[in-house]
């Protein structure tokens, strides 16, 4: 029901708008095309980006859900075995959330409840639209209920087990292995007791009363400058040589916010204490820690060297840090826009969503009104301090991570500095540069409180119709169907092609780009990845999640695809004398597919100057093949001799 209308379309449509859903598709075949040939490997292909190739490592490679799909699943096409795993997995989602609710409370409606407010969502009814590495939200749950039972109870089966989830999930979605370190780091503060923080009101002194004086001056002084200065649209001041820009209040916000820190820090004092940690604790804590991180290190292993490798090698794609346009995080009027997925509210919350300009993808945080009502609504005890300190705590971590690196407020940046701003300094940890995707945690903690609220209530709240009731109540209430679907057609050129000999395909218009979307270059088409799926030869340029770094210099320097990048792009002009004309000594491309409805005239008119044959022309689009003269890819390499085994 909550994936519905996929399940009739399972061999014809796959879950999504036309996008990132093409990426695991080819995830899929390329993990059959591995399988089935000597000295293949599923990290390293040169059937992307060639001649140069990439490393899947730095990709949301999707291995484990691929390799499923090669072997478990290898009699169904790559759409069904897709769209069987998506199914899977949103079972998966609801039943590790149902099985770690379970684990604690024995109570089964409240595991149901909480599998129902993790499983269904809105976090993950936006990933089901084809961020389906992190739609497997499976391996959290999953990890949190083998890791607290290592970690409180010390046991080496569930160490082992803690140690084996965390290797899987480096082999679904490489977000999820950053949250569960976080995860682990927060649950070993509470499981350590080694910190406490305690407040205390300062005793009134002179000084202390200077101080608040001057920071409460400097707050309204701040405060009021900030809101002339976004009436007015700023101004420009000049002190001699220096010019000092004045045209957003952000930096004055900022201010106003170090004055309230002064202001609160004159008036409370705050102290961090750390206590001793018990040698029987220190030794449990290290034994389970130490099983989960040698399992991890070995299973993981094949993902580490790569990624060490493209580290040694300076090839790792990364974000660049910015301190202004770092990407935004949950806004906090969020959690009050309602679910953007929902059938009957989904289409006000996402008008709202664009009104303040947040990203519906990326900045959902809706919590839900039955889940509000069961925590705050009668006022009990949930559960015993030591339970409620530790969901607390793990969604205060991951949602203070999920606001970004600055607070925003209606789209607005207030000028408060987050910790999520330094994050992105870090190595590793600054790939996962999407800081809402944390609300995942928030979603953890949330569905545990919940449960149990169910499992330990009394009075009416305990009678099983009522919780039955909620139940139902949440599930119109994270209801997401019907979802968009791309429903799935291959032009007949592709099978034209797929009876070619060998060599490498130029889509045309012809681009480069990926997930980082700093360098994308050109114009994308993300289907051809799945018709690459089809005719089984390698695509020059493509998308991926991060891109080889030498990619746009190499074909900006190449012939054909350097005159293909300049007219695929906005605003181009018409080839200039110089272009490549006849000549196509050099380039990487054997064969041209020209989609004329989406290129300019003048890129049909430069393809047709090719000295190239044409191979078949059908649904708007050309076959072409390159004269097979001197037509060799960078580094030698002859484009006539590019992979090509036919499998599909």
């Amino acid at each position: 029901m909550w994936t519905w209308p996929l399940l009739p379309h399972l061999r014809t449509a796959v879950p999504g708008e036309p996008g990132d859903n093409y990426s695991f598709l080819w995830n899929v075949w390329w993990m059959r095309h591995v399988l089935t040939t000597p000295d293949a490997a599923y990290f390293r292909t040169q059937y992307l980006f060639y001649p140069l190739g990439i490393d899947l490592a730095n990709h949301s490679h999707w291995a484990l859900p691929a390799f499923v799909g090669a072997t478990a699943l290898r009699g169904l096409t790559i759409v069904t075995a897709l769209n069987v795993i998506v199914l899977a997995t949103v079972c998966l989602n609801m039943g590790a959330m149902y099985a770690l609710t379970w684990s604690v409370t024995r109570h089964r409606r409240a595991a149901i409840l909480s599998g129902i407010v993790f499983g269904l969502s809105p976090y993950l009814a936006l990933r089901l639209l084809g961020h389906f590495e992190l739609l497997s939200a499976w391996v959290i749950p999953l990890f949190a209920l083998s890791a607290s039972r290592a970690f409180d109870q010390g046991s080496t089966r569930a160490s082992v087990a803690a140690g084996l989830v965390l290797t899987i999930t480096a082999y679904v979605a490489y977000y999820y292995v950053v949250f569960l370190a976080l995860f682990t780091a927060a649950w070993l503060v509470q499981a350590t007791h080694s910190v406490s923080v305690v407040v205390e009101r300062r005793g009134p002194t002179g000084a202390t009363r200077s101080i608040r004086v001057v920071a409460a001056t400097l707050l309204v002084v701040a405060v009021a400058m900030a809101l002339a200065v976004t009436l007015t649209g700023g101004t420009v001041l000049h002190f001699g040589s220096a010019t000092v820009s004045v045209r957003t209040p952000q930096n004055l916000l900022s201010v106003a916010w170090l004055a309230g820190l002064a202001l609160a820090l004159s008036t409370w004092r705050p102290s961090f204490r750390g206590h001793h940690i018990e040698l029987a604790t220190r030794q449990r804590l290290g034994k389970a820690t130490a099983i989960v991180v040698m399992i991890f290190l070995l299973g993981a292993s094949p993902l580490l060297l790569h990624t060490a490798s493209l580290m040694r090698t300076g090839t790792y794609a990364t974000t660049t840090a910015f301190w202004r346009s770092a990407p935004r995080g949950i806004d906090l009027i969020a959690p009050l826009l309602g679910p953007p997925r929902h059938p009957v509210t989904g289409p006000i919350t996402r008008r709202a969503y664009l009104a303040r300009r947040l990203d519906v993808m990326e900045a959902v945080g809706w919590i839900g009104i039955v889940p509000v009502v069961l925590l705050w609504w009668p006022r009990r005890r949930l559960t015993t301090a030591h339970e409620r300190r530790q969901w607390i705590t793990v969604a205060v971590v991951f949602g203070v991570w999920a606001a970004g690196p600055f607070l925003t407020i209606g789209g607005v940046d207030t000028g408060l500095k987050l910790p999520g701003l330094l994050l992105q300094f870090v190595p590793i940890v600054s790939n996962a540069h999407m800081p809402g995707r944390a609300i995942v945690g928030v979603y953890l903690a949330l569905a545990m409180l919940v449960g149990f609220r169910v499992a330990r209530a009394t009075g009416r709240w305990q009678r099983a119709d009522l919780q039955w009731l909620m139940i139902a109540a949440a599930i119109v209430e994270f209801a997401g169907s019907p979802i968009p679907v791309t429903t799935l057609e291959v032009p007949a050129v592709y099978w034209q092609l797929a009876h070619e000999p060998a060599g490498a395909v130029c889509e045309v218009p012809f681009g480069v780009g990926d997930g980082l979307g700093i360098h994308n270059v050109g114009s994308q088409d993300h289907a051809v990845l799945y018709y690459a799926t089809v005719h089984a030869h390698p695509l020059v340029g493509g998308y991926v999640s991060r891109m080889p770094l030498e990619a746009v210099p190499t074909y900006e320097g190449a012939p054909v695809t350097s005159t293909l990048l300049r007219l695929s792009g906005s605003g181009q002009q018409e080839p200039s004398p110089s272009a490549d004309g006849p000549l196509v000594t050099g380039s990487p491309c054997t064969y041209v597919v020209l989609d004329r409805a989406r290129a300019s005239s003048a890129l049909v008119t430069y393809v047709q100057s090719l000295p190239a044959r044409l191979l078949a022309s059908a649904d708007g689009r050309d076959l072409f093949r390159l004269d097979a003269v001197a037509r060799s890819g960078p580094g030698g390499a002859s484009a006539t001799e590019a992979p090509h085994t036919g499998t599909r």
